[in-house]
């Protein structure tokens, strides 16, 4: 008898995928998952359009329009193409419909087959290709700039009055008048863009108007300082609370056919002013910008060059053009301005921030808020330093009572002399523990604590927070841990989330807000345990509770959620909190995001001379008159973020 054979299945070639197919593409992208192939119908793709594609992670773009049309070199293939993206093009409207959305499918040279099924099949569309697409549609250029200057020309005739009077421009309640600006319109690379304009942000202090979908990139401090511009599209709105939280919001066009948007508004209890005009949201942002006589207006995630003219497919793109005629070198794009700080002289800004940080602390005033209307610049700059390389200012050789600067300069020893006439006194009775995050600077640690002592405080330890404990692979082991021992405190809420709970621990262990003179037997056995399971490392034996807590933290973290949870945790059961950080720490810039109650308080630079005496000044000031983020960053600024 003949046995029967196990056949082997052979495996057809070609890459695979799940088919997500939508028009137009902007409605696409939100669907596109990683690992998909979008089906689009898209004449001319766009870079913008295309970075947002790539990012979705998608292996393949299949497209019923010509991807490169001969119009002009479109720039959007080519990205694709660079991000490693399959292209195939000029299926039709035929081949489109085939490809029915959530179908797997496979691709080989140019086909779309279902398995073994050819379904269509269009243009691959390989490197070579693509360049001779894009060096054939220069030859298109000149045709099209005959029709984007006649429309300009047109335009210009209808929005006389705006465009060179300004007339119907709203003005606004939020002062303008002889600060900077930046409009911030949504892009596929904004967060680019904001890291460029970073250190300008929490220099220069600008105002800063956001244009629509944009707003849902700022923090919640960051919207209720900014001026909204909306188009007329409800479904570009960021959601109610970023509405409602906006220092103003002006609705552009103004007209007839924006009145639905109105009515949104109205409904979530926001009063827009009207910007009665054609041209599109974010031109209108810049008009109602440059009216109000700002000293700069500084463009993010808008277009620049000629190609990102002919490239926005939006109406109204003459009116692009001529706005920016209209500003002239008022306006400048994100992208320049890290250029021109880097060839600013830094001499300049190093006494004013030094002094503004102590002085504010010294009489009870958030130096940001004080920073805000006086135009500080950041006081993280090593002291004394010039073109080039900072000064360091974090060891404990430079506070009050650690010895002298190795190149004492005038600001230093202003604020080695100011610290030691404020500081003393400050903190007399007061307990405070210092707990310390990965890649917090030693020195920077022994000059905080030699200051709490000059202040007249006393360290209870410093505690230095474990790698382990911020490890996303041991956080079932976190959250565990953390429920048992809020059960054996007594004392805390299990219903919080895992490092929120694992905070309260940390704080009803080693301070809280009614802490006993020395550690009772569950808080032991809470130490016993975090110690024991690696998550926290106490520098020698704590000498008891504290009632302040001085956390300083290291390196920024890619996930922020376990450094908020702990924070949050550590606020809820401690009399009070300050959380410091060097000069740009992006984790701080995101906790100060926080809407949190008054036991939040912070500090910058602590890096600096100024940041180490405003530490203690400002853990006194949590036992009287809590909140408030110090330091000449300590508004918050925009950011990445």
């Amino acid at each position: 008898m003949r046995l029967p054979t196990r056949q082997i299945p052979s495996v057809l070639p070609g890459i695979r995928g799940t088919l997500r197919s939508g028009r137009p593409t902007r409605a696409l992208i939100p669907r596109l998952k990683e690992g998909d192939i979008a089906v689009i119908d898209h004449v001319d793709l766009d870079r913008t359009t295309a970075l947002a594609i790539a990012a979705k992670g998608v292996i393949a773009v299949v497209n019923a329009q010509p991807m490169v049309s001969g119009r002009y070199p479109n720039r959007g293939p080519q990205t694709l193409a660079d991000a490693g993206i399959v292209l195939i093009d000029r299926i039709g409207e035929a081949g489109l419909e085939k490809l029915v959305d959530g179908r797997k499918a496979r691709l080989l040279d140019g086909e779309v087959f279902d398995g073994e099924q050819l379904l269509t099949s269009g243009r691959a569309l390989d490197q070579e290709s693509l360049e001779s697409d894009l060096e054939n549609a220069k030859r298109g250029l000149s045709s099209h700039l005959d029709l984007f200057t006649h429309n300009s020309s047109e335009l210009l005739k209808r929005e006389e009055e705006v465009l060179l009077h300004g007339s119907g421009v709203p003005p606004l309640d939020t002062p303008l008048a002889g600060r900077p600006v930046v409009v911030v319109a949504d892009h596929p690379d904004l967060d680019r863009f904001l890291g460029d304009l970073d250190g300008f942000l929490r220099e220069r202090r600008p105002a800063i108007i956001a244009v629509g979908a944009a707003a849902k990139r700022l923090t919640k401090k960051q919207v209720r300082h900014a001026v909204l511009v909306l188009g007329p599209d409800p479904d570009t709105y960021p959601e109610p609370k970023v509405l409602t939280g906006a220092a103003e919001v002006v609705l552009a066009p103004g007209a007839s056919a924006s009145d639905s948007a109105a009515e949104l508004l109205d409904r979530v209890g926001v009063q827009p002013k009207r910007f009665e005009s054609a041209l599109a949201p974010e031109d209108a942002a810049l008009l109602v910008a440059y009216a109000q006589h700002p000293s700069l207006v500084i463009g993010a995630g808008l277009s620049t060059t000629l190609t990102d003219f002919l490239e926005d497919q939006r109406p109204g793109l003459a009116g692009t053009y001529l706005t920016r005629l209209a500003l002239g070198p008022t306006l400048i794009d994100a992208s320049a301005v890290p250029v021109v700080r880097r060839k600013e002289s830094r001499g300049r800004r190093l006494v004013l921030p030094v002094l503004a940080v102590v002085t504010a602390l010294a009489i009870g005033v958030p130096a940001g808020i004080w920073a805000a209307d006086h135009d500080l610049t950041a006081i993280g700059a090593g002291l004394g330093a010039g073109d080039g390389a900072e000064a360091s200012t974090t060891s404990g050789e430079s506070g009050p009572g650690t010895g002298k600067d190795p190149q004492p300069t005038a600001e230093s020893r202003f604020v080695e002399e100011a610290g030691a006439a404020l500081l003393p006194g400050k903190l007399t009775g007061r307990k405070v523990a210092v707990l310390t995050f990965p890649g917090a600077d030693r020195k920077t640690v022994e000059a905080l604590t030699t200051n709490i002592k000059t202040a007249g405080g006393a360290t209870t330890g410093v505690l230095d927070v474990r790698p382990n404990l911020l490890d996303p692979d041991r956080r079932q082991y976190v959250d565990s841990l953390a429920t048992q021992l809020v059960k054996q405190l007594g004392r805390g809420d299990a219903e919080q989330a895992t490092y929120q709970r694992m905070g309260q621990v940390i704080g009803e262990t080693y301070a809280g807000k009614t802490p006993p003179a020395e550690f009772d037997q569950p808080a032991k056995t809470a130490a016993v345990a975090l110690l024991t399971g690696d998550l926290v490392k106490a520098q020698g034996r704590p000498t008891g509770p504290a009632d302040l807590v001085l956390v300083v933290l290291g390196e920024d973290s890619q996930d922020t959620t376990a450094v908020e949870g702990l924070t949050e945790g550590l606020g809820a059961t401690t009399k009070g909190l300050v959380v410091t950080a060097p000069t740009d720490s992006e984790d701080l810039e995101k906790l100060r995001a926080n809407d949190w109650p008054g036991w939040f308080a912070s500090v910058d630079g602590i890096e600096t001379l100024s940041g180490q005496v405003a530490a203690p000044l400002a853990l006194a000031r949590q036992t009287s008159q809590q909140g408030g983020d110090f330091g000449a960053s300590g508004f918050g600024g925009l950011l990445k973020r």
